[in-house]
């Protein structure tokens, strides 16, 4: 469904500007043609994908696309590129869930609220930033990390050799939240009900289930703390 809606909107907005240009009888170069698509797609996207990196995706589509074609690539770069692309974010267009990396005042205030010698699930780990930090900082709390991708997971599993953390390769619905103090998750918005209908049936009572950033649908958080970084993150907390 992203991907129609992704494809749906860059034909809108390659329509859009060809009738614009036949209009004013705009004799724009390939480039110009791009970066006008590009912009305009962007903007469509605000109404129509939901997190503001749709528009990024948006944005660079286009001139992706044609600096792609102008290169001239043999066919076994693309299969390259989309190979990387499979490894770095796994099946992106059916979890909807980007890479997402946890910054340090983030995860100062996410330890504020684990327990001493507590347990922390971090859901769609990334490359095992939240569980290298907490055994550099905390390291009295149990942490358990799962990460679908297969790169970003090997790239964990290289930074936590050798430490106490486990370290999971899969997919985070089939994770079970029961026998946890604290659940971290740095997903999308696209994720988030389905995680928060997995997040009543299985988190224990008195647990804690913190999200960065992406808010849950129809559930207001029980506490807002803000993170003070340059992207006005916040962590977003509820409770059992």
């Amino acid at each position: 469904m992203q991907v129609l809606r992704l494809l749906g909107v860059q034909l809108a907005a390659l329509v859009l500007v060809a009738l614009t240009a036949h209009v004013l009888d705009w004799p724009a170069s390939a480039w110009g043609w791009a970066g006008s698509c590009a912009v305009l797609a962007a903007v469509l996207a605000g109404w129509l994908h939901d997190g503001g990196w749709w528009r990024l995706i948006h944005l660079f589509f286009p001139l992706a696309a044609l600096a792609a074609l102008q290169l001239d690539w043999p066919s076994w770069a693309w299969l390259l590129a989309f190979a990387l692309t499979v490894l770095v974010y796994g099946a992106v267009w059916r979890t909807r869930v980007p890479l997402y990396l946890s910054n340090d005042k983030a995860l100062s205030l996410l330890a504020e609220r684990v327990p001493k010698g507590g347990t922390l699930l971090d859901l769609g780990g990334g490359t095992g930033t939240v569980l290298a930090w907490f055994g550099r900082h905390r390291p009295d709390v149990q942490t358990v990390g799962v990460e679908a991708a297969w790169l970003p997971w090997l790239i964990g599993w290289v930074r936590l050799w050798g430490s106490s953390a486990r370290w999971l390769r899969g997919d985070l619905q089939a994770q079970s939240l029961a026998g946890y103090d604290v659940v971290y998750a740095y997903l999308s918005p696209a994720a988030m009900g389905a995680l928060w209908r997995k997040v009543e049936a299985e988190l224990d009572d008195a647990a804690l289930f913190v999200s960065n950033t992406f808010e849950i649908p129809d559930q207001p958080p029980a506490e807002r703390l803000a993170v003070g970084d340059w992207k006005g993150s916040e962590l977003l907390l509820w409770r059992r």
